[in-house]
């Protein structure tokens, strides 16, 4: 029995995934090519705050403001874990 809602992935596994499952951070996939591996994990749709407040420490006027405004994601997308290493590039 598969339970789907509104927040999952359209399909999981995805067909390029070789190992996957659920942790305490959520759905994960993992991509191989070769001997390099890539973790994606899975990014709900959602609401959330861009930018920095106007009371945020550390910033610095030469980089202008960054006015924080409200953003909201419809769809939810997969996300690697990590940058891409030099082995996955090589691979």
């Amino acid at each position: 029995m598969h339970y789907r809602n509104h927040l999952s992935p359209p399909q999981f596994p995805a067909s390029w995934a070789v190992d996957w499952g659920e942790d305490s951070y959520g759905l994960w996939m993992s991509f191989a090519l070769k001997q390099s591996r890539q973790l994606f994990r899975w990014i709900k749709p959602g609401t959330f705050l861009m930018g920095a407040a106007n009371d945020e420490k550390g910033q610095r006027s030469w980089l202008g403001r960054e006015t924080q405004h409200k953003v909201t994601l419809s769809q939810g997308f997969w996300l690697a874990d990590t940058t891409l290493t030099q082995q996955m590039w090589h691979a």
